[in-house]
């Protein structure tokens, strides 16, 4: 029997080769691609992980021009919007035997053709439509399928916009090289950073816009992975009702981008400084870390959801006595999604996680 964590550290591990596989195997992603032609309203579909991976989409399809929404994968199945002509639908299931998944495939029987699934290898999807990932994970904790997952998105989107294939065409081709480079550099940092975390009390991760992917995501591997208190919260909602039950023992994880939702994060921060959380202050907000690994000597190790992934140049300074973390993401151009800013945060978070557990072995599960 491996030690807990084995196979979890291995599929992290293996994020930056599968990247590079999968930007190179283009032909699936052409074919799948032609099927949207003609849809003007997009719906993108799934389940846990999944459904992060939909939010995340949602904001790309965005900025290729279709009116795009992320809907979980049980409402879109038990409770369907009315379907127009022109309608689309991507489901993405890892596994591929998601129940409310397949109920959404199920839904869009009427749509012709105009239909997407994202699926790991060996998954019972197969034919026209399909569009194969990775290999099956050993653990339960999603992570590299996660990566694919977004991959596959960020490519789908770029070859529906000649104009988005222009603009990430670069940043896309880099991923795998900023992804393997981020692993490396993380390893010890993270560990270290790990055992001055209380995990005993809650970690709250909050972000805005397509951070709030991250947010949530940055929760569930947390959980899933370490079998601790942890929630995701959007910037705004956090505010009305969850803040009261944080305190200074708790830590914080801001994730902050350029775009719309930095005020308001800077506005959460001070909100939790108030309350003893404590922060170097929200001018760290705009100040980028030198290096991508100087970003990632941090307690939070934040690991940011995105576009097709990248790891993001994480900014913002944390106090060795505080916990309220802020990443902000670079280059700092305009906002909105872009292959090399908004990413999953995955590499660092995906670390932090097995690293940081502290309940020992739970009886029958194995991450």
């Amino acid at each position: 029997m491996k030690e807990p964590g084995a196979f979890l550290r291995a599929a992290i591990e293996n994020q930056g080769e599968q990247a590079a596989r999968l930007l190179a195997d283009t032909e699936p992603v052409a074919a799948a691609a032609n099927r949207l032609q003609g849809v003007r309203r997009l719906f993108i579909a799934g389940t846990g992980t999944s459904y992060h991976g939909a939010m995340v989409g949602e904001h790309l399809f965005r900025a290729a021009g279709y009116e795009a929404w992320a809907v979980p994968a049980f409402e879109f199945s038990q409770y369907p919007p009315a379907l127009r002509p022109g309608d689309g639908l991507i489901v993405l299931s890892h596994r591929g035997t998601k129940r409310f998944s397949m109920g959404a495939l199920q839904h869009v029987s009427g749509l012709a053709d105009r239909w997407i699934a994202i699926t790991g290898q060996g998954s019972p999807l197969t034919g026209a439509g399909v569009v194969q990932t990775v290999p099956q994970e050993r653990s339960s904790v999603h992570t590299v399928s996660h990566v694919g997952a977004l991959v596959r998105l960020a490519q789908l989107a770029t070859h529906a916009s000649p104009d988005l294939h222009s603009a990430w065409a670069e940043a896309m081709e880099g991923l795998p090289a900023r992804v393997q480079s981020v692993l490396e550099d993380s390893r010890d940092p993270i560990a270290a950073q790990a055992e001055q975390i209380r995990f005993d009390r809650g970690t709250f991760f909050i972000g805005g816009g397509p951070a709030t992917a991250t947010a949530l995501e940055g929760a569930l591997k947390l959980r899933e992975a370490s079998f601790v208190f942890a929630e995701g919260h959007e910037v705004e909602a956090v505010l009305h009702g969850p803040l009261i039950s944080i305190d200074a023992a708790d830590r914080a994880v801001m994730i902050a981008e350029p775009g719309p939702s930095l005020a308001r994060t800077q506005d959460v921060a001070a909100g939790l400084s108030a309350i003893g959380v404590r922060t170097r202050g929200p001018e760290d907000l705009a100040r980028p870390f030198r290096i991508a690994s100087d970003g990632l000597k941090r307690t939070d190790t934040a690991v940011h959801e995105w576009v097709g992934l990248v790891i993001y140049w994480l900014s913002g300074r944390s106090s060795r006595c505080g916990w309220v973390d802020v990443c902000h993401p670079a280059p700092t151009g305009a906002a909105g999604p872009h292959p090399q800013r908004d990413s999953v945060a995955v590499a660092g978070l995906f670390r932090l996680a097995p690293a940081g557990r502290r309940c020992g072995p739970v009886p029958g599960r194995q991450p």
